[in-house]
């Protein structure tokens, strides 16, 4: 029975993209070698950049879960939600 390949976690792709762009910055390489690391580099940043685009789609659920606002740029905001550190505590003071 065959094992199902693990998907690469966002690090191992990450180190993976440094490591093409090392070699790419040696300047070392023959064409070939250089349009090789370049297509590995490609796919790795665009596997980061799904994993990035779905963790930030997990925690717009988790903050909308909790009330934290979500600005038009994509920054977060505690002002006014449950979770505000700096909100009254509701007691009379």
């Amino acid at each position: 029975m065959a094992k199902k390949a693990k998907k690469p976690d966002f690090e191992s792709e990450l180190t993976k993209l440094e490591e093409a762009v090392e070699k790419l910055e040696e300047g070392s390489l023959t064409l070939d070698e250089a349009i090789a690391q370049f297509e590995a580099g490609f796919k790795s940043w665009r596997h980061c950049q799904d994993l990035l685009e779905k963790a930030k789609k997990k925690i717009e659920v988790l903050c909308e879960e909790v009330g934290i606002a979500g600005d038009e740029d994509g920054s977060l905001s505690w002002k006014d939600s449950e979770m505000d550190p700096d909100a009254e505590s509701g007691e009379a003071g």
